[in-house]
């Protein structure tokens, strides 16, 4: 039996458990999820999800903690990405996946989490440049934030809490698990960024075959050598919150590179490695809270306009506050990032470098005793004029049923992550119920 099936069925021995012996029953939601893509030929999406999730304590110092979902789709997608008018295809797609799987000891000195875990490094709000123990699904960041895109990954962690202010962690990640645009039939997502290869670039490095050209996926294999892991050291400091981190990883998402050792033309989608340092902070003053953090990829990588991977280093930081008054809670963030290469990425482009400056901001109101909600994101380039608007509303039908409701809006074109997917519009609909 295949390793992810095994986890799929502890999961689920697990899960049922508690019933059998008559405690307590899990507890999760059942929703429905309408979408639409303007600017995609017109895509439309209908997506069902079930989700649960239960957590046992067998003994004061062992927490366990497992849930799994069910994932569904029916859609009308275009045949591919860059496919002509009208070409919409139906597409229907299902998987069952482990969401957490964890065993978490702890005592008063020292804390053990093993299994697979989300774990988040860093302060700022949605944009975190020290976030990188796991992969994102991109669908789910733009539909509902960074908190739901995070993908669960194997891992053991462990902290020593050498006194009240001072605690040393380290992590070690044995697989590799890439990000996902999507889910649900990536290949033909409206989040997909499928690669396109200009027909001069491969005419000039393999002598024009036909496209498009075939991709050799090379996601690290589960070996030791291919261990990620970092550590990090928190420390508090009167009022003040603050880290230092640092991380040996792979990209999680793969960059492309014609394979010279391909006897036909052919793409390799690879990963290579890169090293983090970093460190944040946060501060409480009166209703103000202040964050800030800065990463350092030392050993990093980008993707050439000539299909090759190029060497370089790269740079983020960024400040930002958060205030709460009454029913309101607003934050905002600015964001600079440098990247340098130690050569230009292709003949027509000479620079070695770039610069971007970002804002990021956020809101959310309850209404009629938390009956109604309403949730705004925002994230602006201001480098490439370039950004993000997203608002969702939120109705509470009964307390274990609600109705949500959303825009997203990408406007302007560039190289960042809000200019890569300026044709991907959505409304959507959903309906969840909660048990």
């Amino acid at each position: 039996m295949p390793r992810a099936s095994l986890v799929v069925l502890a999961v689920i021995v697990l899960l049922l458990a508690p019933a059998i012996a008559g405690a307590q029953a899990p507890q999760g939601y059942v929703s429905l999820f309408g979408d639409y893509f303007p600017n995609r030929q017109d895509t439309t999406e209908l997506r069902a999800r079930i989700f649960v999730e239960q957590t046992f304590d067998p003994s004061p110092r062992v927490l366990i903690n497992a849930s799994a979902f069910a994932d569904g789709l029916l859609a009308r997608r275009p045949g591919s990405v860059e496919g002509p008018d009208g070409n919409l295809q139906r597409v229907t797609a299902g998987i069952v996946r482990v969401h957490d799987l964890n065993l978490r000891y702890s005592n008063d000195r020292i804390d053990v989490l093993a299994g697979y875990a989300r774990v988040v490094w860093g302060k700022l709000d949605e944009i975190q440049p020290t976030d990188v123990i796991n992969p994102l699904d991109v669908s789910r960041f733009f539909f509902e934030g960074r908190a739901e895109a995070r993908l669960p990954v194997l891992l053991l962690r462990g902290q020593v809490h050498l006194s009240e202010d001072v605690t040393l962690e380290g992590i070690y990640l044995p697989d590799f698990r890439r990000g996902r645009f999507d889910q649900l039939k990536e290949e033909s997502s409206p989040f997909n960024l499928p690669s396109t290869v200009p027909p001069d670039v491969v005419c000039l490095a393999v002598g024009c075959p036909a496209l498009p050209l075939p991709i050799d996926n090379r996601e690290p294999a589960f070996t030791a050598a291919n261990a990620q892991g970092g550590g990090r050291v928190s420390v508090t400091t009167g009022r003040v919150d603050w880290s230092v981190s640092a991380f040996r990883g792979f990209e999680s998402f793969g960059l492309y590179e014609l394979d010279p050792f391909s006897a036909q033309p052919q793409l390799a989608l690879v990963y290579p490695r890169y090293t983090m340092i970093g460190g944040d902070f946060e501060a409480v003053r009166g209703a103000w809270g202040l964050r800030g953090e800065v990463a350092a990829f030392v050993d990093d990588n980008f993707q050439s306009p000539d299909l090759a991977i190029v060497d370089g280093t790269s740079f983020d930081a960024g400040v930002g506050f958060d205030r709460k008054a009454g029913d309101y809670t607003i934050s905002g963030t600015v964001l600079f990032h440098s990247e340098s290469y130690d050569r230009p990425l292709s003949e027509s482009e000479r620079g070695r470098g770039r610069n971007d400056v970002s804002l990021v901001a956020s809101t959310d109101r309850t209404f009629a005793r938390e009956r109604y909600r309403l949730r705004g994101f925002g994230l602006y380039n201001a480098s490439e004029s370039s950004g993000f608007l997203r608002g969702i509303g939120i109705i509470s039908l009964r307390d274990n049923l609600a109705l949500e409701g959303s825009l997203g809006w990408f406007f302007g074109d560039g190289q960042d992550l809000a200019g890569r997917f300026r044709d991907s519009d959505f409304t959507y609909l959903r309906l969840k119920y909660y048990f």
